[in-house]
């Protein structure tokens, strides 16, 4: 704690302090987490929703944004030529953000392929006007003042403000991480075990049902990942009526078969320390948390790339989405 105290007393541009720009930086991204959670929630599940990455309330992609149109920009005249400048810069932090996460955690956190003029769903015209207006109250309003709220308190008080809200946000950071490899640990149990249950049970399904399965799945495969991979995509491909017929030949996890009671059973004895039920036996490889469910009251879009036939097959986003919603 005294040495990053100290690196935040050494650290500072001209514009302002490091640890006054961090506290900021944290205000835009509460401001962001409030918008996500009420009006974006809203508008697509009629509901409020704890939105964004993170446990806590902040949505770090909207301090990021704010603070570098805020340092980049602040100095343009004319709040026409700032909200152009904002609202592009914007656009190209979003979109790289979201290329950076489909490549690094294969997830697509957001959608807008049913906005207009949007580019690859990634962004749209109207989240460049949303980050454009907002980037000039920012820079003509908000960071002005926020600045002067700050430089009017005690400098060490601000410091330390600033150093605990980095641990903070390191910390959640690493929960919210380590919560992610959780789920798609628990994602890979159930994609490899329904790949062995199709690779096995498929053989003495109906000639009808037969014909929409490829050859590549109900063969032997190489291993047994490139198998469950090869079953993931071809599940994403079956029509409503082969996927029901699918279910009634496999017998998917109890804590997903059950809806949300199975669910709430499964947080209950994870959080006592005890396993889920698969099935009727118990596999200690398999745990769901509620925590780790959060993802998908979260984002409204979200689409785990690698798991999406498994997570359609199961059911698992509708209700994962509802126990949030009952509870």
């Amino acid at each position: 704690m005294t040495a990053l105290m100290d690196a935040l007393t050494a650290a500072s541009i001209p514009a302002a302090p490091v640890s006054a720009l961090l506290l900021t930086g944290c205000l835009y991204a509460f401001i962001g987490w409030v918008w996500e959670s009420t009006v974006c929630a809203l508008l697509n599940r009629g509901r409020f929703a704890n939105s964004g990455f993170l446990l806590g309330p902040l949505c770090p992609i909207y301090g990021v944004g704010a603070l570098a149109c805020w340092l980049a920009l602040r100095e343009i005249p004319g709040s026409a030529a700032l909200f152009l400048a904002s609202a592009a810069v914007c656009s190209v932090i979003e979109y790289a953000v979201a290329v950076l996460l489909e490549r690094t955690v294969h997830a697509r956190f957001w959608d807008y392929s049913n906005y207009p003029f949007n580019i690859q769903g990634r962004i749209c015209l109207y989240g460049a006007v949303f980050f454009g207006v907002g980037a000039v109250l920012i820079c003509r309003v908000l960071q002005p003042w926020a600045l002067g709220v700050l430089a009017g308190l005690p400098a060490p008080a601000v410091r330390l403000a600033a150093a605990l809200s980095a641990l903070a946000i390191t910390a959640d950071a690493i929960g919210s991480l380590a919560s992610w490899r959780r789920l798609s640990g628990q994602l890979e149990v159930l994609r490899s075990d329904i790949a062995e249950r199709i690779n096995e049970d498929l053989a003495r399904a109906s000639d009808g049902m037969l014909d929409h399965v490829p050859h590549t799945v109900i063969d032997s495969a190489a291993t047994a990942q490139m198998r469950s991979h090869a079953v993931n995509g071809w599940i994403l491909t079956l029509t409503d009526a082969v996927m029901d017929a699918l279910k009634e030949r496999l017998a998917v996890p109890a804590f997903v078969a059950d809806g949300t009671a199975g669910l709430r059973t499964v947080a209950r004895r994870l959080h006592s320390g005890a396993t889920a039920l698969v099935g009727s036996a118990p596999d200690p490889r398999l745990w769901l948390a509620k925590r780790d469910l959060r993802f998908f009251n979260a984002f409204s879009h979200l689409r785990i790339l690698p798991y999406e036939g498994v997570i359609r097959l199961t059911g698992l986003r509708d209700r994962a989405r509802d126990l949030f919603r009952r509870s």
